[in-house]
């Protein structure tokens, strides 16, 4: 005999259920299938779809989903099909899995990439332009630079508030995941505690920071690599950054405003 699912946990615990099954591609309602299968054991679907108080058809459709997933599995009583929940521990076999195919996709990840370079169109010459706002698009330009080929950023920032923004503990991870790709970095900044902070670990960063005076402010910011310039800006709070992606502009930037800048500010 089957009864109707009392739930065992509170809102707060099923939000963090859902939200781990939700990577695992299952919806709120396999969520709750497989809550309720988990709470009435082996059952037909007619039974949990009764016990749930919804339509048969819509649960089984769920229910097929979550046997794919590995999260429900088929059994026999008799000639009866009854569906049953994986143990709990099976999460961890998944979650497994899910790693192993992260790490083929990082395998296969910089190939594929060089592939789809040979297909992309060569003509650089108009410049391409991308507008991100919000701290996601900063974040996604530090991700970028770590796709450098030519194994060099130019960075040229008021980096108290750039820090203030990412966090600190994020940025220093960044600068130890770029080292380990063997990235040289020149950073120009203003006085400031963070950039002390980043020269004291200069070597571990692969970095070398020069300051400008400390009358110099300003409320922007200058990431370039490759054929790339990364505009940014903290203006009141609201946060944008606009990509150019043209060799001649860059090479310009890099190899000239940036120099004329690095020659005229003072080693630490």
């Amino acid at each position: 005999m089957t009864t109707s699912f009392t739930p065992a946990l509170n809102k707060t615990e099923r939000q963090r259920v859902a939200s781990l099954f939700a990577q695992f591609g299952c919806s709120d309602r396999a969520v709750e299938i497989y809550l309720q299968s988990l709470s009435m054991g082996p059952a037909s679907v007619q039974e949990i779809a009764r016990a749930m108080k919804q339509n048969r058809v819509t649960v089984h459709s769920a229910i097929e989903q979550l046997i794919d997933t590995g999260l429900l599995y088929e059994t026999r009583k008799g000639k009866r099909r009854l569906i049953a929940a994986e143990n709990p521990q099976t999460l961890q076999s998944l979650l497994q899995r899910k790693e192993n195919e992260l790490a083929m996709m990082k395998t296969n990840m910089d190939y594929v990439a060089q592939l789809l370079s040979q297909v992309q169109a060569k003509d650089r010459s108009v410049p391409t332009v991308k507008f991100y706002e919000g701290v996601e698009g900063f974040q996604g330009m530090l991700e970028d630079s770590l796709t450098t080929k030519k194994g060099e950023v130019f960075v040229f920032t008021y980096v108290d508030l750039f820090s203030k923004v990412l966090g600190p503990e994020y940025l220093e991870n960044y600068f130890v995941r770029r080292a380990k790709k063997k990235i040289r970095t020149r950073l120009i900044f203003p006085p400031c505690a963070f950039a002390n902070r980043v020269h004291a670990k200069a070597k571990q960063y692969n970095i070398e920071v020069r300051l400008l005076p400390k009358e110099v402010q300003w409320k922007s910011g200058i990431f370039s690599w490759d054929e790339t310039i990364a505009i940014m800006s903290y203006t009141e709070g609201k946060f944008t950054c606009t990509f150019i992606n043209n060799q001649d502009i860059a090479d310009f930037y890099q190899r000239v405003v940036f120099e004329l800048c690095w020659q005229q500010a003072e080693a630490m």
